[in-house]
């Protein structure tokens, strides 16, 4: 997954904190980018932890809108597909910046 742009953080954590923003990130970036899409349990592991880190629906929403302006993609998006359905993989489709 190529980036180049930097996950956004809040102030404060310590480093296994910004490993698991990391992974949520990367999981997002996964369900974009990954042909196969990423396994939904694997998916709902990084979210989950994502939430126990930040327990601010505030804070979340404003790490995924940052997170978005930054890379082009929806968590929200990503989120969204994940509850709605029990699909073992989640694969958005729509490419960066809204292409």
């Amino acid at each position: 997954m190529s980036q180049e742009y930097e996950y956004p953080l809040i102030d404060g954590l310590n480093v296994d904190e910004i490993v698991i923003l990391t992974d949520f990130y990367q999981s997002i970036e996964e369900a974009y980018e990954n042909s196969s899409g990423i396994p939904r349990p694997k998916f709902m592991t990084a979210y989950n932890a994502f939430k126990r880190i930040i327990p601010s629906k505030m804070e979340q929403r404003q790490l995924e809108r940052e997170f978005k302006e930054q890379s082009g993609y929806d968590a929200f998006q990503v989120i969204k597909t994940a509850d709605r359905n029990d699909n073992k993989i989640i694969k958005v489709y729509g490419a960066k910046n809204g292409n």
